[in-house]
């Protein structure tokens, strides 16, 4: 554990540093320093600028990486990263990138979710790992927890390399989840009340730029899916003032206790995908609708600061026209083509 994160000034006596320790460590949300800190406060610490320095799977069993901000069913914004396994490889090996401390875990059925402290400010979560180790899936709890409002205890700790287990992904796609959260680096999004009352959406981190230079490159590189250039950062919030690109919501109101981010009001995304593809999702619908790159109706959402419409791939049309007060005028029709005009009737009103 690094004292100097946590004690500020020179170290004059080891017994103010061991009672600084004793009273700060992770630090707690309702200021009571009666007691002593959770173990996983003394075994962490702090330190908001933590660097990962193994790889957190062997990247030549990896197609592609999705990074933040990718539209996927059931979603209006990714807060972690997709990593997808190649079709020839049956599962791939999960490492620790850093030493950590397990703190939480939970099983949906199929897979598990494990939640790992790197400090105070750093949580390091995975999602669908089908085969962890057994002194993880012999933790499994009913619930999840909060990563940051209060502080949970070192249930396992793990040293940067270690094994958490091995996983095939999801059936579906073949891919598991890879988040770091930062609590004082939160994200910005265009309307920051819409999100931050989830705390994962707001503490979203990009977690391939806390690994070493040299393994930075190599998860970079693996960013797509391909052919189109890609980005040098993990994106996140794909919304664009003044355009139609990102996230609307078809309640003007905003809910202090939102369901996973709101979905169950019906948000709409729409942004473009590493491939160039604009993806549309629209509520809890299971459909992404897509519009491919080089098509005759394909333009990038950030440009369209009017209106346009989008015929999709799968038939039928999204017809978007941004209004002077901010709001999204959107039709939505199953089969046929673009019609020359927007509608006079018959669209639904979004709100960012």
């Amino acid at each position: 554990m690094d004292i100097d994160c946590i004690i500020q000034e020179p170290r004059k006596s080891l017994v103010p540093i061991l009672l600084s320790l004793f009273l700060i460590g992770c630090g707690s949300d309702d200021g009571d320093s009666s007691g002593p800190p959770p173990l996983s406060a003394w075994e962490t610490g702090s330190n908001p600028n933590v660097t990962f320095t193994a790889s957190f799977t062997d990247l030549d069993g990896i197609a592609h990486i999705e990074p933040l901000g990718e539209i996927q069913a059931f979603h209006n914004f990714s807060e972690h990263t997709y990593v997808f396994i190649k079709p020839e490889v049956s599962e791939v090996p999960v490492y620790a990138p850093v030493d950590m401390d397990l703190v939480n875990v939970t099983f949906d059925g199929v897979g598990y979710q494990p939640m790992f402290r790197a400090s105070c400010e750093v949580v390091i979560r995975f999602g669908h790992i089908t085969n962890p180790i057994p002194a993880i899936r012999d933790l499994v709890v009913d619930q999840g927890i909060s990563m940051f409002e209060g502080q949970a205890s070192t249930l396992l700790k793990f040293s940067a390399g270690d094994l958490i287990g091995t996983t095939s992904g999801t059936v579906q796609a073949k891919s598991f989840d890879f988040g770091v959260y930062h609590s004082e680096r939160p994200l910005t999004f265009l309307n920051d009340d819409r999100f931050h009352p989830v705390e994962t959406f707001k503490y979203a981190s990009c977690p391939y730029d806390y690994f070493t230079p040299a393994l930075r490159t190599q998860m970079y590189d693996l960013f797509g899916p391909k052919p189109l250039a890609q980005p040098l950062s993990c994106r996140g919030p794909r919304g664009k003032e003044g355009t139609i690109a990102g996230t609307w919501f078809d309640t003007q109101e905003v809910f202090s206790t939102p369901y996973f981010g709101q979905t169950e009001f019906s948000p709409l995304h729409v942004a473009t995908a590493l491939n160039g593809t604009v993806k549309i999702v629209r509520g809890t619908e299971s459909t992404v609708n897509r519009v491919l790159f080089g098509t005759a109706t394909h333009v990038d959402p950030e440009e369209v600061t009017t209106e346009h419409c989008y015929e999709l791939d799968s038939g039928g049309y999204f017809y978007f026209q941004l209004q002077p007060d901010g709001t999204l005028h959107v039709v939505r029709e199953t089969s046929g083509t673009c019609p020359s005009e927007f509608p006079a009737s018959g669209f639904a009103v979004y709100y960012r």
